[in-house]
């Protein structure tokens, strides 16, 4: 009827309306198989428009046409990169940095150099409903994946721009292509995942890197007719399935990319290392980065920086430091010094700001350290001088190798030149170099120089240090992530928290990255930390050459003399010794800044450490042997009077450097001559820095020496004389002085004995008890026997003849008077002395001058016919004292026994004995 009553024959109507079906039959089959991305987004959108979910599809929609234009911007970027030339790529950089919709494929048109979809007349429609798309987005969708109105007539517009690409002729959307992410690759066989183009399904997938030159961690296009184009990174897959699309570089200089989950919400944050290496030109020494630095080609010495922390005082120091063109990087071997500004260089030149037009490294290194192995290698063709430099940097800069520092030094542009292991110099390249340096202007140019050596430190100091037990920890995990990919880091994180083993890992690498690469390749292979712990890594003789075997060269001349002398005072089991010591045979006692100086520049070398102020100590036994090394090879520059010193004293690090002069010295007097030992005692004596107790000491031991070893008293009794004004007043002094006086022997001497100790107690110098006991005892023994010798020189005058009687009787009676004088003091007064303390507690030698000088005393008792004190000293002795110290004061009782009884027979002989004595015996014999 409805045809009848619209003038149309039955026939035409069925016609139209058979056609209209067949159309509605094919919008409504599942688009065409492209690829495992493609299959899963259209097996969504298909749903979504089975159950009319409109506002959802058209997210769908939206989100395929932006998976496409990114697919088709991996797939060229990748193919066609390196022959763009450096303008088209400086602008394909700046719009992925700063992306949008029409960016993405502004680059596609830069980067499509065959014509494939671009300006293909095959492929119109493709690239018109490419173009078409920014421009709806922009007007029609916004920057998100929501719209508010005319959901219909945006539906279709898509859903023909979507069915306009998909009708392509290109491969890469024709053709059922599959998805491979390679995971890993091991011993030339690459392994991943195949993703089928149905989208369904994946499987295994294997392929040997002679097919194609892959990456790992990357997605790649298979095509049907087994090509591998690479999409990633704007494109990418994970090991789920799920699928990530390109949104944004987070940080450029890590080549952080956010990307867009697509099918679910989500983001993804990867590193992508082509975004933080984007070159405008690359050629043979030197590349143009993406924000317009130049920087030459080097090889970087790592294969992922770690940071420890000192690349950001270097940065501030070249963007913000205004006082001085350059700055020294000082640091020990293998504490990242050249890894630190290789890595830094990389940052600034692929920065979003350009902060230098040329970034230049150039390193004097003639050998490196490989980790993997533990050995030295040499390397060649390092920069060797101030021409090779200069040479250098006008060919990164000017194209032309000429030796001329001019055109560097009126260079205007922004010029960065390191200068690494700059202590590998000879002074004189150092010094033209340093010269060169200081012509540069600040506003153009920086400088900075990496070096071991503390002397060439110069301009800004940027000190690298070791690391921290626990930094040495963190760095420990992140290498051995690096190195060993798949290496259970739980496990090792368990391991170092007990039994002190992140401390002793801290201590067999000293805390150096270099020895902490090291530690983590040997981990891998002996599988056990405590196996690895066995191996002081640092203190190998591979690893202390490389530390240390050059160190010397390095050194100033007062750091030499003293690296060497230091092998002198240690011992390769003990590796400590005073300061002290090390000042004086280095001869730098009155030189304290420049004692200081050579010191602190073993310190900071980490060639010794100081521990309790006092003490310095060599950081290991195989430095101790490179300086006993140095030490026999020794040259004409060595002061050979640091021999000479330290003959003089011994290397007992429990004696400082006075008291080794005196221990050394009295070593001496058994091999040595006396003018050798005489001379080492004189110059101890001589020396104003000698404390005076060593003085002292040094007197008695040198006098004990000239008497007992070469009988020379007169020689010995001199001495004390040329030093009695300074201890006079000495107890010890005084009684060794008297003592010699008195062992001489002539009345002159032995009367000088006298008068010294009669001085000392006139002096009334106050000492202790046993000290005061002990010198009255000698001098009571000394004038004592000088007296009675006296009397009876007196009496045998008088027999012979030789005086007359008046003479004689005078001489009597000064006797006599002198006798009491005697008796009064010291004789009283050392019994009252001894009386007032326990003898028995006595040292044994104050004992024995206090019983000397009691026995004569109780003879100048018997002189003065004083029987009742001599008696009385005579029973204290025996009263108080053991047997064997009784014997003479019992001659002396009987003696006074028969003076009071001169008709009675006493036998000398027989014992005294005391009540005391009585019950001391009884108990003896009981016991």
């Amino acid at each position: 009827m409805f045809a009848f009553y619209c003038g149309f024959s039955p026939h035409y109507f069925y016609i139209c309306w058979k056609r209209l079906i067949k159309r509605y039959i094919v919008k409504c089959k599942l688009k065409k198989t492209m690829d495992y991305i493609s299959s899963k987004l259209n097996q969504k959108i298909n749903y979504l428009k089975g159950t009319y979910q409109k506002e959802i599809l058209k997210v769908h929609y939206q989100a395929n046409l932006e998976y496409k234009l990114f697919f088709i911007l991996g797939y060229l970027w990748n193919k066609n990169w390196e022959l763009l030339d450096p303008s088209d790529k400086e602008y394909c950089i700046e719009n992925t940095l700063k992306p949008s919709i029409g960016s993405i494929v502004s680059s596609s048109r830069k980067l499509d150099l065959e014509k494939e979809i671009f300006g293909n007349k095959k492929e119109q429609n493709l690239y018109n409903a490419i173009d078409k798309y920014p421009n709806l987005r922009n007007e029609r969708i916004g920057h998100g994946y929501s719209f508010e109105d005319d959901t219909e007539t945006l539906l279709t517009i898509l859903e023909n721009l979507l069915d306009t690409i998909d009708d392509s002729e290109s491969f890469l959307i024709k053709e059922k292509n599959d998805f491979i992410l390679v995971l890993n690759e091991n011993n030339g066989l690459f392994c991943g995942i195949n993703f089928k183009s149905d989208g369904f399904g994946y499987v295994p997938w294997k392929c040997c890197s002679t097919v194609f030159p892959f990456e790992s961690n990357s997605l790649y296009l298979l095509t049907s007719q087994n090509e591998y184009f690479k999409i990633s990174p704007f494109v990418e897959i994970d090991e789920e399935g799920d699928i990530f699309i390109f949104s944004s570089i987070q940080e450029k200089l890590t080549g952080r990319v956010k990307y867009n989950k697509l099918l679910k919400t989500g983001i993804l944050l990867k590193e992508r290392m082509v975004f933080s290496s984007l070159l405008i030109s690359n050629e043979k020494d030197k590349r143009k980065t993406a924000n317009g630095t130049i920087i030459n080609n080097f090889e970087r010495n790592y294969k992922k920086f770690i940071d420890t922390g000192v690349k950001e005082k270097i940065k501030t120091f070249l963007l913000k430091n205004k006082s001085t063109v350059f700055g020294t990087i000082w640091g020990h071997g293998g504490v990242g010094k050249t890894a630190t500004i290789q890595s830094l260089c990389e940052d600034l030149s692929n920065d979003d700001k350009k902060y230098f037009d040329y970034v230049i490294f150039v390193s004097a290194k003639d050998r490196y350290y490989n980790y993997y192995k533990g050995t030295i290698h040499e390397l060649e063709n390092n920069i060797d001088s101030f021409e090779s430099i200069i040479k250098y940097v006008n060919k990164i800069i000017f194209d032309i190798e000429a030796f001329d520092s001019s055109s560097i030094i009126n260079f205007e542009g922004k010029l960065l030149i390191i200068i690494d292991d700059f202590e590998t110099f000879s002074k004189d390249e150092n010094k033209n170099i340093t010269n060169f340096i200081k012509e540069l202007n600040i506003n153009n140019h920086k400088i900075i120089l990496t070096t071991r050596s503390a002397t060439f430190v110069t301009g800004e100091e940027i000190k690298t240090n070791e690391l921290s037990p626990p930094e040495t920890e963190q760095f420990l995990l992140e290498a051995i992530t690096i190195e060993i990919p798949g290496f259970n880091i739980d496990i090792l994180k368990k391991d170092l928290q007990v039994n002190g083993n992140r401390e002793s890992v801290h201590k067999i690498t000293s805390g150096r990255p270099l020895f902490i690469f090291q530690f983590a390749i040997l981990l891998a292979q002996k599988g056990s930390l405590t196996e690895t712990l066995k191996h002081d890594i640092k203190s190998s003789k591979e690893a202390v050459d490389f530390l240390y075997d050059r160190i010397f060269d390095y050194l100033s001349a007062d750091a030499r003399n003293m690296f060497i002398a230091i092998g002198l005072l240690t011992k390769e089991d003990d590796l400590s010794n005073l300061i002290d010591k090390l000042k004086f045979i280095t001869n730098k006692e009155k030189s304290e800044d420049s004692f200081q100086g050579a010191l602190n520049e073993l310190i900071k070398l980490k060639i010794i450490e100081i521990i309790d102020k006092d003490f310095f100590k060599v950081y290991s036994p195989e430095i101790f042997r490179l300086m006993k090394k140095y030490y026999e090879s020794k040259g004409p520059e060595y002061d050979s009077q640091i021999t000479t010193r330290f003959q003089l004293i011994t290397d007992n690090k429990t004696l400082d450097t006075e008291w080794s002069l005196l221990e050394n010295a009295d070593l001496s007097r058994v091999i040595r001559s006396e003018l050798e030992v005489e001379n080492k005692y004189r110059y101890i004596l001589n020396r104003s820095k000698t404390p005076i107790d060593i003085k002292l000491k040094a007197v008695l031991n040198f006098a004990s020496y000239l008497v007992t070893h070469k009988g020379k008293t007169e020689k010995a009794i001199k001495l004390f004389e040329d030093y009695s004004h300074l201890f006079f007043q000495n107890p010890n002094f005084v009684k060794s002085f008297s003592q010699y006086c008195w062992v001489q022997g002539s009345i002159e001497n032995k009367d000088k004995a006298i008068e010294i100790l009669t001085k000392f107690f006139s002096s009334k110098i106050k000492v202790d008890n046993q000290v005061q006991i002990d010198l009255l005892g000698i001098l009571m023994m000394y004038q004592s026997i000088s007296l009675i010798n006296e009397r009876e020189d007196l009496k045998e005058r008088k027999r012979y003849a030789d005086i007359d009687d008046k003479t004689y009787k005078v001489i009597y009676n000064n006797q006599k008077e002198r006798f009491y004088d005697l008796y009064k003091n010291p004789g009283l007064k050392l019994y009252n002395k001894v009386k007032d303390n326990d003898i028995r507690e006595f040292e044994p030698y104050v004992r024995h001058s206090a019983l000397e000088g009691l026995q004569h005393f109780v003879e100048i008792c018997l002189r003065n016919r004083n029987f009742k004190v001599g008696k009385e000293v005579c029973q204290f002795v025996l009263d108080t004292l053991p047997q064997n110290f009784q014997q003479p004061f019992i001659f002396k009782l009987t003696k006074i026994h028969s003076m009071e009884n001169p008709k009675a027979k006493i036998d000398p002989y027989k014992k005294v004995e005391t009540e005391f004595g009585q019950k001391l015996m009884d108990a003896l014999i009981k016991k």
